[in-house]
């Protein structure tokens, strides 16, 4: 029986435990009425298979608009003019994907009780009270006001427009047939497209990788532990053995780039030696638990930030098989159906041909290629968002002290209205620092202070020019053209791989890094003037960059962006441990003559290189100090022929689990102690530890006898084939893969993908924890020598309709894995400059499903 018939069936057969499901789902109550559940008509309509080529009236295109959509669903837009294929995208973006857009921009705008009642009212403050909407209005404002000045500015404000116009046409046209299933289960009717929306999506997208506010835990960490050596020893900003990804640090000129990122002048910076550093103030401990837990509960667009990472690189000629560079990239977000993406490729001739990954209601290629160069995305995990603790006028709640005298807060009225038509009052305040963070629930009557007095200073607040960028990048024609687009990007700090058809590779870390003056951004402060708090950005002349690196290759996996003693500024992390870059760094460097097929076995590498490092000194302990334990000495023996792959074939990977969970816990017990909430410290910090033997953090001091370091391991030993045998005992057997699956549920929890044993952990191809929650969530491999055989893969579909045979087609290619070639699967980006060379390619029929051909 097909997916469809048991969806149907399973709908049409509804029993109590069934509506029990519905009406808990994650997305809320089933509101729409059980008349949508009928054997005939209601959502069976959204099972209609796709129609065939079809002819659209789409109004405001200056010319015909021909799609080709391939056997993936993939469009290939082919237009005359920029403007009319946004427009096209628009549609496609709407036609497939209408209910992801619709809940991640109501998510963004803090305006989710709309569609599922007051019960979302939290999220809906969280994401009021931070101002996503407001900055996305402030962008529009921007670049309206500005797109007469400057060409560029212009065509990313059409590109918006149409992808607007588009989007709309689409919606105009939703009838019982096409209405998505989720707005019928909900009863909810979406409405048309803003400018300001496109924004919305982009800034929910910042927020998504840039929005950690690490203040509140640090300072909690801290005070928990009460002791400054044991916080500064097992929580550096700075890890150890972490290979940078700027090595070789290439300045630009101040005279041809004099602006900070986004063409925003940059504040002289002032002589931060003279300005004494701010005292940290101490939040009390109930109000700080309650922000924490607000935060923890707060939804997050992309997953969560601990698993939001990525692996990008280049190799020049000098390593690639073709002496030409080949980019590899795959992002890793939280894993969702429908996927975070939307392929498209998109082509005006002269103007723009440009193919790969797009987020659905924003109208630029993010991830992928045009025809002269490639480029992907990892995320900086800089921290660009500290907290500020505002002093009120006592007989004033509505005004703070700044520069001497008292000033009024700008209150935002961000009312809330529900699905049952109720209006939920609701203020924000907001002070040169930004939103106080505060108003989202009472904790400010958790200490001294009556009224909100947090305010959140984040750099990506406000104005950003990031569509600008993409839509120059889009056309660029090699790295330097590249360097020329990413001045207007002033987002989220990402680190992107170019490689072009001249032979140039380049790793730009791109967005505002702040800089900071009388405090260092750890912790919540109080300024009282504005010689305290990000005082201006690192120049993007400065920026964090290598062009054409002498050993042949970059490479970033969201590990240190750069040395502190190679740079004159300060970047706050944390950022990743960087284990899976210590692999990258080392394939590359040891590999020649790589090809295409070389990168993508590198892209499905599941080496486990903490295990690589740790693990023989667990070995040796056993045979120094064991006891001759039969269970323990079969353990050990896997472990000695383990080749460190987390495969989901082997029991090496499962031991290795419980074994480093066992380690952290033995070692580090008088943390945890404490409270166990506190993280354990992070495992370079533990290798560290083993490889230097720190006797001292080995030894527990609470004991007589003093412990060494293969006594703890030993000790782990024992502790993790416990905990193994009492939590495995229902298994057949303890192999990876009876755990260690991948699971990706609907957005409204209708169904899901996967469910299957699943490759890797903290490795190269990323699969944190057991089961699967986030990953690569794309994979590109181009290839310059050759670009229109370059290759992608998604774990979803094109489409958000359940129904659809492109729901979840590409999933199964992304997951696929060849044991010969040991590579996942991965389908060819067509890249065809015409629609008529498509056509002449597809000689049987098999690489184009169906052509929409959009007219005036």
């Amino acid at each position: 029986m097909n997916k469809r018939k048991i969806v149907n069936l399973a709908l049409s057969l509804i029993g109590p435990i069934a509506l029990i499901v519905i009406l808990t789902m994650p997305i809320g109550p089933l509101t729409g009425g059980l008349g949508i559940i009928q054997p005939f008509g209601g959502i069976f309509d959204n099972g209609a298979p796709d129609p065939g080529s079809q002819n659209i009236a789409l109004p405001g295109l200056d010319a015909e608009v021909e799609v080709i959509i391939d056997h993936l669903g993939v469009p290939h837009i082919y237009a005359e003019s920029t403007y009319d294929a946004f427009m096209a995208l628009g549609y496609m973006h709407a036609r497939d994907r209408l209910f992801q857009v619709t809940m991640q921009n109501y998510l963004a705008s803090g305006r989710v009780s709309e569609i599922v009642g007051g019960y979302a009212a939290s999220s809906d403050k969280f994401y009021r009270t931070i101002g996503l909407a407001r900055s996305a209005q402030d962008s529009l404002d921007w670049l309206e006001a500005n797109a007469a000045s400057d060409p560029s500015i212009a065509e990313a404000l059409d590109s918006i427009n149409a992808e607007v116009e588009g989007a709309n046409a689409f919606i105009r046209s939703l009838t019982s047939a096409n209405m998505p299933i989720e707005f019928k289960v909900l009863g909810f009717t979406p409405e048309l497209w803003t400018p300001v929306d496109c924004l919305i999506n982009a800034k929910m997208l910042a927020w998504g990788l840039a929005g950690s506010i690490m203040d509140f835990q640090r300072q909690w960490i801290r005070v928990t532990l009460d002791n400054d050596t044991l916080y500064n020893d097992l929580l550096p900003d700075v890890l150890p053995n972490v290979i940078p990804i700027i090595q070789e640090q290439v300045n630009l000129s101040l005279a041809q780039y004099p602006l900070g990122p986004g063409k925003v002048p940059a504040s002289v910076i002032p002589d931060l030696s003279s300005i004494s550093i701010a005292g940290e103030v101490q939040i009390s401990d109930d109000k700080l638990d309650a922000l924490i837990i607000m935060m923890n509960d707060v939804i997050r667009p992309l997953g969560d930030l601990e698993f939001v990472g990525s692996n990008n690189w280049a190799i020049n000629g000098s390593k690639s098989s073709t002496g030409m560079p080949i980019v590899a990239g795959d992002p890793h977000l939280g894993f969702q159906a429908p996927s975070v993406w939307y392929e498209a490729h998109i082509v005006v001739p002269g103007e723009l041909d440009v193919t790969g990954t797009t987020f659905p209601g924003i109208p630029a290629v993010l991830i992928g290629h045009n025809d002269h160069l490639a480029y992907s995305f990892t995320n900086v995990g800089a921290d660009v968002n500290d907290i500020f603790v505002e002093q009120l006028n006592p007989a004033n709640p509505d005004q703070y002290m700044y520069n001497g005298e008292y000033r009024d807060f700008t209150i935002h009225q961000e009312d809330i209205h529900t699905k049952e038509g109720e209006i939920i009052p609701f203020t924000v305040k907001e002070s040169v620092h930004g939103p106080l963070l505060d108003s989202v629930q009472n904790t400010y009557s958790l200490d001294g202070e009556t009224h909100p007095n947090l305010a959140m200073n984040w750099t990506i607040s406000g104005a950003t020019h990031e569509l600008v960028a993409m839509s120059e990048l889009m056309k660029a024609d090699d790295v330097y053209q590249a360097i020329d687009a990413f001045y207007w990007w002033d987002t989220a700090g990402q680190n992107c791989v170019i490689g072009d058809d001249s032979g140039n590779i380049a790793m730009l870390v791109v967005g505002r890094l702040p800089i900071r003056a009388g405090y260092t951004g750890e912790y919540p402060v109080t300024a009282l003037n504005d010689s305290v708090g990000m005082v201006s950005w690192i120049p993007y002349a400065h920026n964090p960059r290598e062009v054409n690196p002498s050993r042949g290759f970059v490479q970033s996996a969201n590990q240190r962006t750069i040395a502190p003693g190679n740079y004159a500024y300060n970047i706050l992390g944390p950022q990743a441990n960087g284990y899976r870059a210590r692999r990258i760094f080392y394939l590359l460097d040891n590999n020649d003559d790589i090809t295409v097929d070389d990168m993508k076995r590198f892209q499905a590498d599941v080496v486990e290189v903490r295990a690589e490092v740790i693990v023989p000194y667990v070995i040796d302990a056993w045979d120094a100090v064991g006891d001759g334990n039969t269970t323990i000495s079969d353990a050990v023996d896997i472990l000695r022929t383990w080749t460190f792959d987390m495969e989901p074939d082997l029991v090496a990977p499962t031991i290795w689990m419980y074994i480093l969970d066992a380690i952290h816990e033995e070692t580090f017990d008088e943390i945890s102690s404490i409270d166990t909430a506190i993280p354990l410290s992070r495992t370079p910090i533990l290798e560290e530890f083993i490889v230097t033997n720190n006797a001292y953090y080995f030894d527990d001091h609470s004991t007589g006898p003093v412990e060494t370091r293969d006594d703890i391991l030993v000790e782990a030993l024992f502790t993790a084939l416990d905990n193994l045998a009492a939590e495995w005992v229902d298994e057949p057997d303890w192999e990876y893969g009876n755990r260690h699956t991948i699971y990706i549920e609907h957005l409204a929890g209708f169904t899901s993908i996967g469910g299957g044993p699943h490759r890797g952990q903290n490795t190269i191809n990323v699969a944190g924890g057991w089961i699967a929650s986030s990953g690569p969530s794309t994979r590109l491999i181009a290839d310059l020598n050759s670009i229109d055989l370059s290759y992608m893969a998604y774990p979803g579909g094109q489409s958000g309709n359940i129904f659809s045979p492109h729901w979840d087609d590409m999933f199964a290619i992304w997951y696929s894995f060849n044991e010969i070639t040991e590579q996942h699967g991965y389908h060819v980006m067509y890249f065809y400059s015409t629609a008529a060379a498509f056509r002449i390619a597809d000689t049987d029929g098999t690489l184009i499903e169906r052509t929409i051909t959009f007219v005036p």
